[in-house]
């Protein structure tokens, strides 16, 4: 049973991995500002 929810956790901790490492940008941190031109 240990080594069974062990394969389960390194699974998940890998796809966390593959997923935050393939993003080119942080998308869910950078928020830049909108130009005023845009706004009207």
């Amino acid at each position: 049973m240990k080594k069974r929810a062990a394969l389960i956790i390194g699974k998940a901790l890998a796809l966390f991995a593959v997923v935050f490492v393939s993003t080119a940008s942080m998308l869910w941190f950078h928020r830049p500002e909108i130009p005023a031109e845009l706004k009207k």
